[in-house]
């Protein structure tokens, strides 16, 4: 029986269509070959929440035409008892878009870093490695029936301490040790995915490939090593936090070339690295950007960051927020058409992209610090920052939004 959370989730939901192709019901299940050059796979484009997973709300998923959902949770919280798997929100929220049709990615994020964080990988056999297990245990046996892929890692070399990337003196990476003893104790009690079969493991959570610093990490070439090695592990995942497109072609192909022969799944990217340059920049720097200011009477001085504050505060129509982002130079509206046949020519399958700003009712505090990193630029769904007149849907981001519905109409 469902919990309150649950029942609450479903009322006055709407059914939706979830229309699945044949990759999407079963490709991620048995790895395989990539598809030769001239029969590149179809990529499907999926939506991400990262940790806010109480934000996939039916009816945003309805209005982006989504099948795909991702999501990640953060072990600590689980751990010290903070959240419960029965009574979780966010695991609610994904149970309820399983039962819905949508096909769920739940990646685990191992936060060792940081105040009140996880720490020290546990050594192999200690009682802290039995609990991380528990805790991981404990979550497939909550999302029972309810995933379509499980990431055994979120970010590799962001949530890991330094020392325990590092190999050992018997030659081991702590964390990628962790790694696959974990998926090994998974594997040994047969996770079964939504809809029947083995539920495909991927592992991976790797970042910035385009950098030599990263490629050369040795935790990045035992994982990889050990990803292309262990039939236990479908394939590989990663994120494509790139400052332009150049950087993520090398990301990508340095990626495939290493992992030729499993299936390969990005669950975030986007050009932040990109929007944060242009923060400090004046609207009205170019010629589209001066007729923007003058037509909505602002100083053609206020700055990019400026501007976004001014919104958070007093969110703007729709058309007004897609009219400063045409009148950007900087900005790339088809950004997901370019990023989507650059990843369908390497072989990906699937990729899951920046969904919404907080859709949830009640005061927003947001506001763009210097030297922030503004995340909120790439997002399909922008509430908060805009507004439809009448309310009728929620305000759809410039450019990304419109790509991303034509590109799934189009795969499925």
């Amino acid at each position: 029986m469902p919990n309150t959370i649950e029942r609450r989730c479903r009322l006055n939901r709407r059914s939706l269509l979830a229309r699945g192709t044949a990759w999407a019901a079963g490709v991620a299940l048995t790895p395989g070959p990539v598809a030769h050059a001239d029969s590149p796979p179809r990529l499907l484009f999926g939506v991400n929440t990262n940790e806010h997973l109480t934000w996939l709300e039916p009816a945003l998923m309805t209005q982006t035409r989504t099948t795909w959902v991702r999501g990640f949770v953060p072990a600590s919280e689980f751990l010290s008892g903070a959240r419960s798997y029965s009574t979780d929100p966010g695991l609610a929220a994904l149970r309820v878009a399983a039962a819905d049709g949508h096909k769920v990615i739940l990646s685990i994020k191992w936060d060792c870093t940081g105040a009140d964080r996880l720490g020290a990988v546990p050594p192999p056999g200690s009682p802290g490695e039995r609990a991380w297990f528990q805790f991981a245990d404990a979550l497939l046996q909550s999302m029972a029936g309810s995933l379509a892929i499980l990431v055994v890692v979120n970010e590799l070399l962001i949530d890991t301490r330094e020392l325990d990337l590092r190999p050992g003196p018997d030659g081991r990476v702590p964390m990628i040790l962790f790694l696959r003893r974990l998926v090994a104790h998974l594997s040994a009690s047969r996770p079964m995915a939504a809809g029947g079969g083995p539920l495909p493991i991927y592992a991976g959570g790797f970042t910035r490939l385009d950098l030599p610093k990263t490629q050369h990490s040795a935790a990045v070439r035992n994982a990889i090593a050990w990803i292309n090695r262990d039939p236990r592990v479908a394939g590989g995942d990663f994120h494509l936090h790139q400052p332009n497109l150049a950087t993520s072609g090398a990301a990508l192909t340095y990626i495939r070339t290493q992992i030729p022969a499993k299936p390969l799944i990005v669950t975030e990217f986007s050009l932040v690295w990109k929007w944060k340059r242009h923060l400090e920049d004046a609207i009205g720097a170019s010629g589209a950007g001066a007729a923007f200011a003058s037509q909505h009477a602002l100083s053609p001085r206020m700055t990019v960051r400026e501007f976004c504050n001014q919104t958070f505060a007093q969110p703007v129509p729709e058309t007004e927020w897609q009219a400063f982002l045409s009148s950007q130079p900087w900005f790339e509206p088809g950004y997901l058409d370019a990023i989507g046949s650059m990843m369908e020519r390497h072989g990906l399958s699937l990729a899951t992209y920046a969904f919404t700003t907080d859709p949830l009712p009640g005061p927003r505090p947001m506001k763009v610090a210097p030297g922030a990193t503004p995340w909120f630029l790439n997002n399909l769904l922008v509430p908060g920052l805009a507004y439809v007149p009448g309310g009728r849907r929620a305000p759809e981001n410039y450019g990304f939004f419109s790509s991303f519905v034509r590109w799934h109409a189009a795969k499925t």
